[in-house]
This record gives structure tokens, C-alpha cells and sequence, in this order.
């Protein structure tokens, strides 16, 4: 990994000073992963800083040497302040900062001993595009996260609880190489499934039940996502339906996917399904997002979005039904955009059916 492109590119769109904040972006523009630092760019004369803490240094020293980073490690030690430590390299110059990234107390803070301008970073759009070593860790995560899927319906979900299985596949995750899971897992049982949002309890899964779990796993600071519902045993007729209209608009959605769409498109290509079917009133999210060290990034696809799709760009398509007192149905996919057309990468099957009868997990 050679962060050096990202961080000219980051001094590219914007001048002055700039402090940047979240983690992710610092780790994007860097290679450092640690959990807190602050990492000054100065866009005119190219230089930077990270400033880290003691317990960091060793770590960041090492970390950006193997990113090729040209930023400088600036220990924070000996009681110093960050803030002190910040005007001894700024002086009494302005600084620039996103305020959506930082507290209202940090914002006194600086502005006690600079001239602060509030500017929206560039990050969020800088990072939507993904290089190879990007897309080579969703990737692997997303492989991760199949496997852990497809080897826990082959064993059973009836009689077991929500929270089982959801243990068991974040055990199978890690126990895989995964650092950790890219998101809190969702295992959504019978009408439980009309939370697009539930969180696991205590319910079993039972014959007849359509079953939503929604996953990922986290590779070297990037995520996965998909989703999948499963039908265990013989589910009725009205759920059938609806899991199949869900099918029909998510291969829709996938379809519409390619470079130089908008993402209204692709929203407006799985919402005409639902419109057909008279159910548009059942879907009450959008159709995907960005994935990469975030689990939602730009875009967000919805009737609203005015984001192009670039080449190599990392979305989801995720359209659902969701029905109180009967359930829901919701199938995701990862995809990368590979010019006209966008490439799979959640590749377990969508038709997954579990035996009704209860095995051990």
C-alpha cells in the first residue's frame, strides 16, 4: 500500500490547514490503525503530521514506513497537549476542520488558539473510489462472511434462538481470519423480519419461519455486507410472494448498476417492481450504500441521490419487504462497479432453505 497518492490527492482539492479527525480517513491517508491520533495537513507545502501519544509512536513509525507515507510521526509526550503540541507547528495560523467530526467542547478549544474554518472534508468522496488492495480485502471479507453463512444453514436454524446463531456466526467469522465483524449481525426470525433493524433475541426459529440475517466481516479495516433469507421448512404462500417480488427487484436493482449511472437509477429500477406489485409502501429504506472502512459510505441510493457511479466504486444493492404479523424479506449484495456492468462479490446462493427439523449448532 502506497498512501502517498491518497494524501495528494486529499492536498489536491482543498489549501490552508487542515486537521483531519476520524479514524478511518486518518488510517486511509496514513496506514496508521491505531485507535487515536490527529493528523495535521498542511496542503500547500505538502507536509504532514501525525500526532500520536505515546503508547503510538513505535506503532505509527512502523505502520507508515510500510505504507510509504511521507507523513512525519509527532510524538505527543511529557504532558503535553495535543493542542499545544498543534500550535507549536501551526503558530498562530488558521486551521481548517469538518465540524460534523469533532465535539462542541474540541471546537472551543481550537478556537481559543486559532482561526478556525469550518469545511466539509473531502475524504468521504475521495475515498468512494477503491484501489486493488481495497477491493482484495472487501473481497476477502465478503468470502469470510459467505462461508460462515452457508456452513450454519447447512447445520440448522430451526429450534435455535436468534442470538445462537448469530454467535455462532460471528465465531465462525474470526475463527476464519476475520478481525472482526463489520457491523452488529442481524438474525431476524419469523415476524421479527418486519424490523429492518432487529436486534437478536431470544425466539426460535421455527417451521414456516423466513428468516433475515444480515452480516459482515471486517478484513484489515474494511468491511463486507450482505443479506439473505432463508426459508426454513414450508413457508406460506403470501411470504413465498413476497420473497420472490424481493428477488425480482433485487436482480433489478444489481442490473442497474454499472459506471456513470446515478444512484437514483438504480433505487428507481427496484422501486418499479415494488410499484407493480403494489407494495412499494412495505419498502421504507434505501436501495444500497457505499462499503469500504465504513459499513454506510456515499452514495446512499434512494430516489434523491445524485451521486455517478465510478469504476471500482464498492456498493450494496439491498432491497426488502417488510409486512407487520406476517414478516419480511431482504436480500443484499456486494458489488463492485467493473465498468457497463458491476461484479458479485457476496456469493452465497439467494434461494437458501434450511430443513425444518432442529440440529445442534
Amino acid at each position: 500500500m502506497n498512501v502517498s497518492r491518497r494524501l495528494e490527492a486529499f492536498a489536491g482539492v482543498v489549501s490552508g490547514r487542515h486537521l483531519v479527525l476520524r479514524m478511518e480517513d486518518i488510517r486511509w491517508l496514513t496506514g496508521f490503525t491505531g485507535s487515536t491520533a490527529q493528523l495535521l495537513v498542511n496542503a500547500d507545502s505538502r507536509e504532514s503530521w501525525l500526532l500520536v501519544d505515546g503508547r503510538y509512536v513505535e506503532r505509527a513509525t512502523e505502520e507508515l514506513r510500510f505504507a510509504q507515507s511521507t507523513t512525519i510521526v509527532q510524538p505527543v509526550v511529557g504532558g503535553a497537549l495535543l493542542d499545544e503540541v498543534l500550535q507549536k507547528l501551526l503558530g498562530s495560523s488558521s486551521i481548517a476542520v469538518d465540524p460534523a467530526h469533532l465535539t462542541a467542547a474540541h471546537m472551543d478549544t481550537l478556537g481559543a488558539k486559532f482561526s478556525v474554518e469550518k469545511i466539509a472534508s473531502p475524504c468521504d468522496d475521495l475515498r468512494r473510489v477503491k484501489d486493488d488492495d481495497e477491493i482484495a480485502a472487501i473481497s476477502q471479507a465478503a468470502s469470510i462472511a459467505d462461508a460462515a453463512l452457508q456452513q450454519v444453514v447447512a447445520d440448522g436454524l430451526c429450534g435455535h434462538t436468534e442470538k445462537q446463531v448469530r454467535v455462532q456466526l460471528d465465531y465462525l467469522m474470526k475463527l476464519a481470519g476475520a478481525d472482526d465483524v463489520g457491523f452488529d449481525t442481524i438474525v431476524a426470525t419469523g415476524v421479527h423480519g418486519a424490523r429492518p433493524h432487529h436486534e437478536p433475541t431470544d425466539m426460535i426459529i421455527e417451521d414456516g419461519h423466513g428468516v433475515i440475517i444480515d452480516m459482515g466481516a471486517l478484513v484489515d479495516g474494511y468491511r463486507s455486507d450482505m443479506t439473505r433469507t432463508i426459508k426454513v421448512g414450508t413457508v406460506s404462500g403470501e411470504y413465498e410472494h413476497m420473497w420472490d417480488t424481493v428477488r425480482e427487484a433485487q436482480n433489478a436493482g444489481v442490473a442497474a448498476v454499472r459506471e456513470g449511472v446515478v444512484g437514483s437509477e438504480v433505487d428507481a429500477a427496484v422501486c418499479a417492481i415494488f410499484e407493480r406489485e403494489g407494495v412499494r409502501h412495505e419498502y421504507p429504506h434505501g436501495t444500497g450504500h457505499g462499503v469500504g472502512l465504513y459499513i454506510h459510505e456515499p452514495p446512499i441510493f434512494s430516489s434523491r441521490c445524485t451521486a455517478v457511479l465510478g469504476n471500482n466504486e464498492v456498493v450494496t444493492v439491498e432491497p426488502g419487504l417488510y409486512r407487520g404479523g406476517v414478516g419480511g424479506v431482504r436480500i443484499e449484495d456486494l458489488v463492485v462497479v467493473t465498468g457497463n456492468t458491476c461484479r458479485i462479490l457476496t456469493l452465497t446462493p439467494k434461494d437458501l432453505t434450511c430443513p425444518r427439523s432442529p440440529q445442534t449448532i
